[in-house]
């Protein structure tokens, strides 16, 4: 993708990669980005059903979790969560994003999802010294095919290193199918008696799969539908609200706040990376 915007103003590239067969399954997205000239400012990271792993390209990317500092990452991974990040930047941005399926966590790293929910975490400390390599290697192409085939590689030889490892529970990945394919629609007491547990096994064996509740990964199942919704302004938000199944606008905005740290409305409107 051409970057948009004129030559004298904000510039943004966004490029998208399908990973091969041999990742599709765990590897949800990947993006390439280079944001340029905009108002230096704080981005919201938006709470997902996936887990983020960022590498910077320039400079270390500045986090700040909820009731943590501003701490600056070489490159970072971050579990499921349920409140925003904060990611401090001075109007420029470049790198790769990947949104990694929860389950690719076990085949990557060795560890569930559940591990790496309490906030971001120096890619390094849980994917070992290659992290370190990879983003040297990405720094000596500026072709974004290129790179993202040394992304790729990279993820396939942690697979090769991690093994096959053990997996969750089934019941906790059929959970987790029957919450995500319903967008967060289906009651999680269905969610139990389809999976055959109680509600209180299944909060517990989840929670600890996945770092947050079956309640909580419903209501984030929802924001999620809604956030792309909302960036385009193409629609009311009453509308997004109807559409991603809040009861109204009035329900939607107070998980917003709770989710985004800000409103829909706001955020649009404030946040000068949102595209």
């Amino acid at each position: 993708m051409e970057p948009t915007a004129d030559a004298a103003g904000p510039r943004a590239e966004h490029h998208e990669h399908a990973p091969g067969p041999a990742l599709s399954r765990w590897v949800q997205r990947a993006v390439g980005y280079r944001l340029a000239g905009f108002p230096g400012g704080v981005h919201v990271g938006m709470p997902s059903g996936t887990v983020t792993l960022v590498v910077p390209f320039d400079a270390p990317l500045t986090v700040a979790d909820p009731g943590r500092p501003p701490t600056a990452y070489s490159s970072v991974v971050a579990g499921l969560a349920a409140a925003p990040t904060h990611i401090h930047h001075d109007g420029t941005q470049h790198g790769v994003q990947l949104a990694l399926r929860p389950a690719a966590t076990r085949a990557l790293f060795g560890m569930p999802a559940g591990e790496l929910s309490a906030g971001s975490h120096e890619l390094g400390d849980v994917a070992g010294d290659g992290a370190a390599r990879l983003r040297e290697r990405l720094h000596t192409t500026d072709c974004w095919a290129e790179r993202f085939a040394l992304v790729d590689e990279w993820l396939i030889d942690l697979i090769g290193t991690a093994g096959p490892g053990d997996g969750p529970e089934p019941e906790v990945g059929e959970a987790w199918r029957l919450i995500t394919s319903s967008g967060g629609a289906l009651p999680i007491r269905e969610v139990a008696s389809q999976v055959g547990w109680s509600m209180r096994r299944l909060q517990a064996r989840f929670g600890r799969e996945f770092g947050v509740r079956p309640k909580t990964a419903a209501v984030v199942a929802r924001f999620e539908r809604s956030v792309p919704l909302v960036a385009r302004g193409q629609v009311s938000l009453a509308d997004v609200a109807a559409r991603c199944g809040w009861s109204d606008h009035a329900h939607m905005d107070r998980d917003w706040r709770a989710l985004a740290g800000t409103s829909p409305s706001r955020w649009r409107t404030e946040d000068a990376l949102v595209h």
